[in-house]
């Protein structure tokens, strides 16, 4: 720096009288910040008329918002914690304030896994619970829960959120110790999902490979849970962690290895709560366990091509939907044997595993489609719940593989 300027005054000595004189001294002082150091620039969400459907993309990192009026997705918003990797957003629950959404965090499974499930239940990553503002998605809090979170629901009245782990990793690695084999139920506060701080989940040992669940109403008092892997629907009292808990198996012939007989996956309670479906996709059939008498009806077992997945109730009880897959297809079926009417309708270049049905009274009957879970997108059609004819059809993102409404006006 002292000898630039001193070169330069040499060059310049023969036109300038002097070279000597400092730059003059420009200060310049700012006023203090009064905005946010971390503006939210996140669009704000506007519920179209009639009520939303939140999808949660799996392999996308995204949430896809979808009109339950039109059936069009008119919003897709980024969710996980880490920008660059996967994050798996798996199953969604809308708080019944209507101010929340909840997405488990399910992490894929190591690059190189191979199977059927080598995208789902392998995982060696520990899974979160997010909660996101419905405004604008914006996170609100997190808990961390165990690996591979499968299922996730929320009570009634908003009191308990729950969260079933497929864990079929810890089924492999612990042969022979069916305890060690039992992944939990983790039993949230909603309240105290927070951006720094939350509380702990209760962890309850329930079952092999737990996924589907639903919750008695209003309160989730008792969580009712399909376990893939043992072939029973597992009761668990959640008022009391330490109460024992009760496992029925779905079928005269449970498996007594890992491999399932049956494979219960998804269960959906009836509105009146009498009746659970139980989806079993090894042996494609759909099995009724009566919550009195905490029995199955074997008379009522439904046989199908495929393999059911999440089924929806009509509001009467008197029917169901069923999605299947391979063949893939929807089936409208009564329920009583005197009275067990089906209509059915093939859906293979249309929907491509549908995985989730959800009835809307008003605007149709919801149909989740996973795509091939690689690179082609997911979609959600919207059917006509008498005919089950095709009244739109929307592309959303990766794998997707659950749906919840948001009515238009919070409650």
């Amino acid at each position: 720096m002292v000898l630039s300027r001193f070169l330069g005054c040499a060059l310049a000595a023969a036109t300038l009288a002097s070279c000597g004189e400092p730059d003059p001294i420009i200060e310049t002082r700012y006023d203090a910040y009064e905005g946010d150091a971390y503006p939210n620039r996140r669009p704000a969400i506007e519920i179209p008329e009639g009520g939303m459907g939140v999808v949660s993309d799996s392999l996308s990192d995204t949430i896809s918002l979808v009109s339950l009026a039109t059936g069009e997705r008119f919003g897709v918003h980024p969710v996980g914690r880490d920008p660059v990797t996967i994050d798996g957003p798996h199953h969604v629950a809308v708080d019944p304030s209507g101010d929340a959404v909840y997405v488990a965090l399910s992490y894929p499974a190591l690059a190189g896994t191979i199977g059927p499930h080598a995208t789902h239940g392998e995982s060696v990553m520990s899974g979160y619970v997010q909660k996101l503002a419905l405004d604008d998605m914006r996170v609100l809090g997190q808990v961390r829960v165990e690996t591979n979170p499968g299922d996730l629901v929320i009570s009634e009245d908003g009191s308990r959120l729950v969260v079933s782990h497929f864990d079929l990793k810890r089924v492999i690695d612990n042969p022979g110790d069916i305890e060690a084999q039992r992944s939990s139920l983790a039993v949230i506060d909603p309240q105290q999902v927070l951006l720094s701080g939350s509380a702990e989940p209760v962890l309850i040992p329930v079952c092999r490979a737990a996924h589907g669940i639903v919750l008695s109403r209003p309160d989730g008092a008792r969580a009712y849970v399909a376990c893939y892997s043992e072939d029973v629907l597992a009761i668990v009292d959640l008022t009391d962690p330490t109460a024992e808990v009760k496992r029925v198996p779905v079928g005269p012939s449970p498996s007594r290895s890992p491999d399932p007989s049956y494979g219960p996956y998804a269960a959906a309670m009836s509105p009146d709560q009498k009746t659970i479906a139980v989806s079993n996709t090894k042996s494609r059939d759909v099995r009724f366990f009566d919550v009195a008498s905490e029995t199955f009806d074997d008379s009522l077992t439904m046989p199908f091509f495929g393999a059911p997945y999440f089924v929806a109730w009509t509001a009467d009880g008197s029917r169901i939907y069923v999605p299947t897959q391979v063949p893939d297809a929807i089936t409208l079926v009564g329920v009583d044997p005197e009275n067990s009417e089906a209509v059915s309708r093939q859906l293979s270049g249309e929907c491509f595993r549908p995985h989730l049905a959800d009835l809307d009274e008003e605007h149709g009957l919801f149909v989740v489609c996973e795509g091939d879970q690689t690179t082609t997108p997911g979609r959600v059609l919207r059917l006509d719940p008498a005919t089950l004819e095709t009244r739109s059809d929307t592309q959303v993102g990766l794998y997707p593989d659950a749906f919840a409404r948001v009515a238009a006006e919070a409650p």
